[in-house]
């Protein structure tokens, strides 16, 4: 029972899987938390249904993801069809470098019921639901719950949202958002297939160059089909078990399957211009929203709560610079105005492909390279960049900074070591010999005092040639979401790099 003046580390205002994985991931990190929802779960809602393979792996290492083996699903592959199941591009689903799969599919609802299991589980996390915030002042860190009974009040140091704030919110924190150019209606179709095998196993765009259409293999016989909805149609309208009979029976009859839900929803393409009010937060939907396209509501969102979660337990734990949380803002909204403009653009690109087709134009013409490129993002990692904003390596040029370090090390006598096992959520230094050889006791010292792991003899960054490359530039310096903080070089020694690390986050 939650009573007045109770007194937590972290917030979490939200529902459904992101508000679920960051309360898991403040657990990990040792925070006392609440997660506070009106509707805790819904089967019914419209929640994002498929991750990638870095949601996969933080997953993993949060305990989670040999608990959901039995929920979720891997396509066969990705396609781009046209409107005669003619394949324009098609792409298998593969494992990554990680080892975990490049997407993978499931039914929210269940998914959802499955990882509260894990968060009720969880000493760190208190869970309330049919309570909101009904007052605070954004400069202090007393806030109000109320229900139709009571109204209590409690403390915590930080507030994070995860899903679309109301505007009473929004007006207290003068939350402004850039319109990045995409509003489109689109009917949401979630059905359950009577008999297995009437549908493939797929994550597929299908170029309609009347109405764009997709249709995602989820868990077992489960599909969600997506229409974008038309110039004067009515969602109301559309949104009706005949209409969505009419618009599946290019694939299916109405006697193969069952609608377990259908709803309309404006996709857009927007972000709020700062993530951050003073101690609160804004990740996934509470900050932004991604057309559905490329798939990464859910991925970003989580992105954003590795990013800033580490950062939370580094002031809470060891009194680390509460400046380091500014980085949150400067790290992700960039990114995450990248991400959606890449959304866009696939979905122009669609559009594309369709025009062609009708028109029989050659799609090397129709469509230019490089806005092939930006949609699917081939972007050269190793490009010649200016270093990453945030809290990386600020002495030096560092074409690694940012970079994700690889799941799986060997060291000099070829054993395979799990770094996220080793690591577990703290800053590390990673040497091809003994780091300590190049470190002063008293850096070796402060280090430790933020529990830092070091890792020497490593022989190899397994399954990863770019960043095993590192290794042959210098020692690893890794944050605790396992991005690369720097590396040393031939001008740049580690305890150079460790001496920037230290002076940015104490």
């Amino acid at each position: 029972m939650l009573d007045n003046n109770e007194s937590y580390d972290v917030v979490i205002v939200g529902s459904g899987l992101l508000s679920q994985i960051c309360a898991l991931l403040c657990g990990k990190y040792n925070l006392k938390t609440l997660l506070l929802s009106q509707n805790f779960i819904n089967e019914n809602a419209l929640n994002e249904a498929s991750f990638d393979d870095e949601t996969a792996r933080l997953l993993d290492s949060i305990g989670v993801y040999s608990k959901i083996n039995d929920l979720i699903n891997t396509p066969s592959f990705t396609d781009l069809v046209t409107i005669n199941s003619k394949i324009v591009q098609r792409s298998p689903v593969i494992k990554a470098k990680n080892s975990f799969p490049s997407l993978i599919t499931f039914t929210p609802g269940d998914l959802e019921k499955k990882i509260l299991l894990s968060c009720n589980d969880d000493p760190y996390i208190d869970i309330v639901e049919n309570f909101y915030i009904s007052h605070f002042e954004s400069n202090t860190n007393s806030y109000f719950l109320k229900n139709d009974n009571r109204t209590i009040k409690v403390e915590a140091s930080y507030l994070i949202y995860t899903d679309e704030i109301n505007e009473l919110i929004n007006n207290k924190l003068n939350i402004n958002y850039d319109d990045l150019g995409y509003s489109r209606e689109w009917l949401i179709v979630d059905i359950f297939l009577k008999s297995e095998g009437n549908l493939e196993n797929v994550f597929r765009q299908i170029c309609d160059p009347i109405r764009p259409t997709s249709y995602v293999a989820l868990s077992g016989s489960r599909y969600r089909f997506q229409f974008q909805l038309l110039t004067g149609e009515k969602k109301e309208e559309m949104a009706s078990i005949s209409k969505a009979h009419d618009l599946i029976s290019n694939w299916l009859t109405p006697n193969q399957y069952n609608i377990e839900y259908l709803s309309t929803f404006e996709f857009k393409g927007r972000c709020a211009n700062n993530f951050q009010v003073e101690n609160i937060f804004l990740i996934g939907k509470a900050a932004y929203q991604i057309p559905p396209y490329a798939a990464q509501s859910l991925n970003s969102g989580i992105r954003d709560a590795a990013n800033l979660i580490w950062k939370i337990s580094l002031i809470k734990k060891y009194k680390a610079n509460n400046g380091i949380l500014y980085s949150y803002n400067v790290e992700r909204n960039p990114k995450i105005k990248q991400t959606i403009k890449s959304s866009i653009v696939l979905g122009q690109l669609i559009d594309s492909i369709s025009v062609a087709l009708q028109n029989n134009t050659p799609l090397e013409e129709a469509i230019a390279p490089e806005a092939r490129e930006q949609a699917f993002g081939k972007i050269n990692k190793l490009s010649d960049e200016i270093n990453e904003p945030g809290i990386y390596n600020s002495l030096a040029h560092d074409i690694y900074s940012g970079q994700r370090l690889a799941k799986n090390l060997r060291n000099k006598n070829n054993n395979l070591i799990d770094a996220d096992k080793n690591l577990g959520f703290n800053f590390a230094i990673i040497s091809k010999d003994n780091v300590f050889d190049h470190l002063e006791d008293d850096t070796v010292r402060r280090l430790e005092e933020l529990n830092c792991k070091f890792m020497s003899n490593i022989q190899e960054i397994h399954l990863d040639p770019n960043l095993s490359e590192v290794l042959a530039s210098g020692d690893i310096i890794v944050r605790p979401d396992m991005k690369i903080f720097g590396v040393s070089n031939n001008k740049l020694t580690i305890e150079q790099v460790c001496q920037d690390l230290l002076s940015q986050i104490t």
